[in-house]
């Protein structure tokens, strides 16, 4: 039998769920930019509008990737998810 679960990478959000955190230092989980996306956010400047994320200043600390969350939500407007 094999159980293997998939590993999160947190620098691949195709690996996060909804209720994982983009954002460390705001608290903004993947949920939120997503529903961002499909308002019809297009750009990191309005992601950080509508939702407050990429805004904080304790990336290298809070956020396991030790950088800003940028890459991240460009890679969920890349998904146009």
């Amino acid at each position: 039998m094999n159980f293997s679960q998939n590993k999160k990478d947190y620098a691949d959000v195709s690996t996060l769920d909804d209720s994982d955190l983009i954002c460390y230092c705001t608290r903004i989980d993947k949920k939120t930019i997503v529903y961002a996306i499909t308002d019809g956010a297009e750009t990191l400047k309005e992601i950080r509008v509508q939702t407050n994320a990429c805004t904080g200043d304790e990336c290298a600390t809070l956020n396991p990737n030790k950088r800003c969350c940028s890459a991240e939500i460009k890679q969920l407007i890349r998904q146009g998810t």
